[in-house]
């Protein structure tokens, strides 16, 4: 995404939006994490990225943005190319890993860019949901964005994308049936980071609604645990983690929160400003 440093783009198109609506639509089926275990990912996603105003309450402008990913199990490699109206473009190196029903993903570096002057393209990261509708699989999201230097945070926007040749997963999908939506884990839980982009520390805070078994670990976008902050049993109630930076100072500064409960997994990332 575009980061402007002074200025954002001229003529910007305004479009109000309702994210969670279009999440909602009855024809529109998020898939469970037993669901995306069965998909072929391999290959080219092609959508939009729109691009909050600084309000968050609009788009201010929107993108021809397209994945080309390569999956070895739950590993995700790729690029990214992401297209502006006046056919400003950047090609991005990206990695990810799939922890339960999310794409866990980053842009890392630009391998081709037309930069105009005063304007620098933002790294997307964030993680994506799978969705079903009829023979076509989406992912989508509102993601964040992150200046190519410090981790500054940009704007921020929503992506959605469709794979291109889905045939693959034509048998998969048609096993699903119709009118079953399995009710997911992921969907139920929060997991809060403040501050998020975080300098040296990061609160981590979440709420169980029963007794469980639990493990919290901190992971790199390679699926990789950097560190434990707690495993063991938690009795239902409100609980915060402390995770500190300091002895990963060579790290991306792109981390995800893995949270397991019993049987569930959940996940968000968080994001460290240098």
């Amino acid at each position: 995404m575009t980061r402007f440093t002074t200025t954002v783009f001229a003529c910007l198109l305004l479009i109000a939006f309702n994210f969670s609506a279009r999440a909602e639509d009855p024809k529109v089926q998020m898939l469970s994490a037993n669901q995306v275990a069965k998909l072929d990912l391999n290959g080219k996603w092609s959508g939009k990225r729109m691009q909050y105003t600084a309000d968050k309450k609009a788009y201010a402008e929107i993108f021809q943005y397209e994945f080309d990913l390569k999956q070895d199990g739950d590993i995700i490699t790729g690029t990214s190319t992401i297209i502006s109206a006046n056919g400003d473009f950047a090609d991005m190196k990206l990695e990810g890993v799939l922890i339960g029903n999310k794409l866990q993903f980053r842009e890392y570096a630009v391998q081709n860019a037309i930069r105009p002057q005063g304007k620098i393209w933002c790294f997307k990261s964030g993680e994506l949901s799978f969705a079903r509708s009829g023979d076509n699989i989406s992912l989508l999201g509102a993601t964040s964005s992150y200046m190519e230097i410090y981790n500054y945070p940009c704007s921020g926007g929503e992506t959605n994308l469709s794979k291109v040749d889905n045939s693959s997963n034509i048998a998969a999908l048609s096993s699903l049936a119709a009118s079953t939506v399995e009710t997911t884990a992921e969907s139920k839980m929060n997991i809060d980071v403040y501050p998020n982009p975080f300098v040296d520390n990061a609160n981590i805070s979440y709420s169980l609604e029963k007794d469980a078994k639990v493990k919290v670990g901190v992971y790199d976008l390679e699926g990789k645990m950097i560190t434990s902050l707690f495993e063991g049993s938690q009795n239902a109630g409100s609980y915060n983690l402390n995770f500190n930076a300091a002895k990963f100072s060579t790290m991306s500064g792109i981390y995800i929160v893995k949270l397991s409960v019993d049987a569930d997994v959940y996940s968000t990332q968080m994001v460290q400003m240098r």
